[in-house]
């Protein structure tokens, strides 16, 4: 407070001693005693204040519903009369709760809350959010406002603490792509090798130099009081390889398709969780970039604009390689999680030719492996590197999302029809009435 309002009360307290007025004296004395309040208040009431928000999951599949929780603690002697919280969620998320209101602003809404913590006291408050959008969502940052009891004085903090919640893609049957359900990719095509499966031991052998020690069996040794090795049954490996086109070109008349792209992205996903339970080895390639907003990657000099142009050219190319997607085939069990996971973080920004992309990689696939093709558009060049991949005995297969028919044959490759933004609308829809199933817990 203006200082000028203590020496004020402070005249009028003396005033009413000199002239022995008991009310003048009582009426100084209080607004002295309001005055020392309110400074109280204003100085103390962010002091041992903590604000924390809360998940129950940090990965959420595609439909579940999760809580998110709110929480003040007031770990001081000073009780606050009252406590204003701003936070920013996520529009594309639906937050459920009561006395919610909510603010649009941008591609974030503001949560409202007023909380009145006591001394010591905790205070939690619950909603409950809808996960309809598949990735990476930001809460944050939060503003707080408190003052005193009068409102007089009114105080303001930010907290610029993000915290951010992953949403896996959709899994859906391949049916609802009217997708064949046996062989929809056509019969599959083994490798020229056999390779042994470890996780299935049928006996052992007598240890041969250069074996692995992984490989000895220490039981069968300690028995026969010499080295065993185990004998492995042998498999044969299928691998799936994967191109996901996000086409980022801006449409002349209606800009870009989300829905499409959602809709790619969806099937990607449920094609290589098919893929994974009938046993491939799965790759996953796309000309788009991962969506990282939590990490902080570049060094300060750098956003400090003291770094040297190459430095910072390379740093980029460096912070671009690594977020590419590329995932080469396997058939561990963290495949599905990593793949699931990168499906979620990929944007349909900054994406690159996936003609490039494919005439990259082509001479580097597997023998035999399945190629699908998920895109929204098709060229010459790239039916021209997909001619080649089948001549060099890969089975091809093409996925096309778009609002248009696609043909039903292009130069003996498979193709099948998507859906368009209306399909998307309709699983969204089915999802919303819980009609679709929500996917798989990883």
């Amino acid at each position: 407070m203006n200082k000028n309002w203590y020496y004020f009360s402070a005249a009028v307290v003396l005033a009413g001693i000199i002239i022995h007025l008991p009310l003048l004296f009582v009426c100084g004395a209080l607004l002295l005693l309001i005055l020392a309040l309110t400074d109280i208040w204003a100085k103390y009431c962010f002091h041992a204040l903590h604000y924390q928000r809360q998940f129950s999951e940090e990965r959420a599949l595609f439909g579940e519903e999760i809580t998110f929780s709110l929480q003040i603690e007031n770990s001081k002697l000073l009780p606050l009369p009252w406590l204003e919280v701003e936070d920013l969620l996520p529009l594309s998320l639906s937050i459920e709760g009561e006395n919610l209101r909510k603010r649009i602003l941008s591609e974030q809404m503001r949560l409202e809350c007023l909380f009145s913590p006591g001394w010591y006291e905790r205070v939690t408050r619950r909603y409950s959010v809808r996960c309809f959008a598949r990735g990476v969502h930001a809460f944050g940052p939060a503003t707080v406002r408190s003052g005193d009891v009068f409102g007089f004085i009114s105080r303001e903090m930010e907290l610029p603490e993000r915290q951010y919640v992953l949403v896996y893609p959709l899994i859906l049957p391949l049916s609802r792509f009217n997708l064949p359900a046996r062989h929809p990719f056509g019969d599959k095509r083994a490798p020229r090798r056999l390779l042994e499966d470890p996780s299935r031991v049928i006996g052992t052998r007598d240890y041969i130099y250069g074996d692995s020690l992984r490989r000895v069996h220490w039981k069968a040794t300690a028995r026969t009081m010499q080295l065993q090795s185990k004998v492995y049954e042998a498999t044969t490996t299928y691998t799936m390889e994967i191109f996901l086109n996000l086409d980022g070109r801006i449409d002349t008349h209606f800009g870009i398709h989300p829905e499409l792209q959602e809709l790619a992205i969806c099937a990607a996903a449920s094609v290589t969780d098919w893929a994974i339970n009938e046993g491939y080895a799965v790759g996953l390639y796309a000309n788009t970039i991962l969506f990282m907003p939590e990490e902080v990657d570049l060094p300060q000099a750098m956003l400090n604009g003291e770094e040297e142009e190459a430095d910072l050219e390379e740093t980029v190319a460096a912070q671009v390689r690594r977020r590419r997607v590329h995932i080469p085939a396997s058939s561990s069990v963290e495949q599905r999680r990593r793949i699931m996971e990168v499906l979620a973080r990929v944007q349909p920004y900054f994406n690159s030719s996936i003609e490039n992309i494919m005439q990259a990689e082509r001479t580097r696939l597997p023998a035999g492996a399945t190629i699908v093709l998920i895109t929204s558009r098709i060229s010459d060049q790239m039916l021209d590197i997909l001619t080649r991949m089948r001549q060099g005995g890969h089975a091809v297969t093409i996925l096309f999302a778009g609002d248009a028919a696609a043909p039903t044959q292009l130069a003996d490759t498979k193709i099948y029809h998507l859906g368009g933004t209306d399909t998307w609308s309709a699983i969204l829809q089915a999802c919303s009435k819980g009609e679709e199933p929500a996917g798989l817990r990883f």
